[in-house]
């Protein structure tokens, strides 16, 4: 079997958390023995241990990067497990570690960094390509970010997250959903799941609710999730006088349970290198409407799944409104979706593309 470790520094559950998860409920386990290396007291690892995963937890790394205790302790933990290839996502100190030790390294980019200047770019550059024999982007936004950052041209390979369709529930569990958030069954919802964030701009989802809200009386907007900037958020929509029509679900640990309730999958980032919560609500023939942020482009097949829109609230209301009034187009667009997130985005598929890069890896042999 192939021995191969992940490594995530993350202590709460990002996009590059939700990656680790979906692989390891699907990867080949009569091929693979896998183990995943996260900080102490990660939320992400009570959830690796219930799907019969190894999880090591290490000290010092708990959402860094870089440390020198980190690196001393992932060297110990390669030593003892003796890996084939192990898989960073982010983590500087592993890939450290893991190519002081001559083991293959594979480094994935989750998100899309900003242009570094001279001579940091430099320096960048010669560390990535020095540290990972492979360096993962999750979109095409996000290889030419990798490089314009000076990585090798040979070193990057674009493999697109993949995403398990979610549970469809039936139309009595969604009601009891709806019930549960007072929702009303006649009004439509235009939802985000997204870490609250300013990253995440939910200032320009609210003002165009605001637009939306003075034309329909049967619409609720939704927002999934949590983060430090829940109380801004919450304030934001007092002052637009639109409180009463904005449910806050929190975290999800469970996203299938929301996106069920949706009727349209928002998404008003500035910059996204792809977006998880757009393909999941495509699984479920959600249709989309996304700011021009880089990944949802890829994602949103625009015209057709969904639509990406400007950097305005009433560009935003505009497209979203065309789905409000058009139920037709809105379940067409969602068909065309979930065939859309099937075929590229498929669970499937990502797996195929790193079993085929860890293979083509392991036959170059041991570097030196």
């Amino acid at each position: 079997m192939i021995k191969l470790i992940h490594v995530i520094t993350d202590t709460n559950i990002g996009g590059a958390g939700v990656w680790v998860l979906n692989f390891l409920k699907a990867y080949d386990k009569e091929k693979y023995d896998v183990g995943v290396a996260v900080p102490c007291n990660s939320l992400l690892a009570p959830k690796i241990s219930e799907l019969g995963v190894k999880v090591f937890e290490i000290a010092h790394i708990a959402d860094k990067s870089f440390s020198k205790e980190g690196i001393r302790e992932f060297i110990k933990l390669f030593k003892e497990q003796k890996p084939d290839i192990v898989h960073c996502h982010a983590s500087l100190s592993a890939r450290i570690a893991s190519k002081k030790l001559g083991i293959k390294t594979v480094n994935t980019r989750h998100c899309l960094e900003e242009k570094k200047s001279f001579p940091k770019n430099i320096i960048y550059s010669m560390i990535n390509n020095a540290l990972s024999d492979i360096v993962i982007g999750v979109s095409k936004v996000t290889c030419e970010n990798l490089l314009n950052d000076g990585t090798k041209k040979e070193k990057v390979k674009l493999v697109y997250n993949g995403v398990a369709p979610l549970i469809e529930y039936s139309s009595e569990e969604k009601k009891e959903i709806r019930k549960e958030y007072g929702i009303s069954d006649e009004n439509i919802v235009v939802g985000i799941v997204a870490r609250l964030e300013k990253v995440k701009n939910h200032s320009l989802f609210l003002e165009s609710g605001k637009i939306l809200l003075q034309r329909y009386d049967n619409l609720t907007l939704l927002i999934a999730g949590e983060g430090s900037e829940r109380e801004n958020i919450e304030k934001k929509a007092k002052e637009l006088g639109i409180i009463d029509s904005v449910v806050f679900c929190g975290y999800q640990k469970d996203v299938s349970k929301i996106v069920n309730v949706i009727d349209i999958m928002a998404l008003t980032s500035p910059k996204e290198s792809l977006s998880l919560s757009l393909i999941e609500g495509m699984t479920l023939k959600k249709p989309c409407v996304s700011t021009a942020s880089g990944g949802p482009e890829e994602v949103i097949e625009n015209g057709v799944t969904g639509f990406i829109t400007e950097h305005n609230p009433e560009d935003f209301a505009k497209k979203t409104s065309y789905y409000i009034d058009n139920p037709e187009a809105r379940e067409k667009a969602g068909e065309f979706g979930q065939k859309r997130s099937k075929e590229i985005f498929g669970i499937e598929e990502m797996i195929k593309k790193l079993d085929e890069i860890y293979e083509k890896l392991l036959k170059k042999g041991k570097t030196k």
